[in-house]
């Protein structure tokens, strides 16, 4: 990590997954970007995220991919991601769904603010994520903070995110 020098980017934001360390940098293009992490040697994984792109949401078929997709990346601490891609979801759908969404891309949120050590606010929008999911998966409301997430939470949201796309 000697080689990567974090004051050469714009912007950059750490997050700590049990086993993984995230580290978002910001540059002005893709190519810059690139450049940049060409330089490196040891990485285990790179992402790009362009701002702006979205899930081809059409199909059912499409539509469960994601959200397996989804639950992929949090089932490897990726919340940042998936909050991502829920969020497309939650966009996406303009009825009681959207608010179904809204309460999985708070859930991530969560744990995204956990990784960052933002415990208070990590607290509080698992919280209000509860409140909002609680209104779709029976049993949410007496589940406890926990990083990772806890397999039953995951379970029961993944199970209703196929169903509410088939409802």
């Amino acid at each position: 990590m000697d080689s990567l020098r974090f004051g050469t980017s714009k912007f950059q934001i750490l997050r700590h997954g049990k086993n993984s360390l995230e580290v978002d940098l910001r540059f002005q293009t893709v190519e810059d970007g690139l450049e940049y992490i060409s330089a490196l040697n040891d990485f285990y994984e790179i992402c790009v995220f362009v701002r702006g792109e979205s899930l081809l949401l059409g199909t059912t078929s499409e539509l469960k991919d994601g959200i397996v997709e989804g639950f992929n990346l949090v089932g490897e601490e990726k919340y940042w991601l998936a909050h991502e891609l829920f969020e497309d979801y939650w966009k996406h759908f303009q009825d009681h769904r959207s608010k179904f969404f809204h309460g999985v891309v708070l859930l991530c949120v969560s744990m995204v603010h956990f990784q960052m050590d933002h415990k208070s606010n990590a607290m509080r929008l698992f919280v209000e994520a509860k409140k909002e999911l609680a209104k779709f998966v029976e049993g949410i409301e007496i589940c406890q903070f926990s990083y990772p997430l806890d397999n039953f939470i995951l379970e029961k949201i993944r199970d209703r995110s196929i169903r509410m796309i088939q409802d």
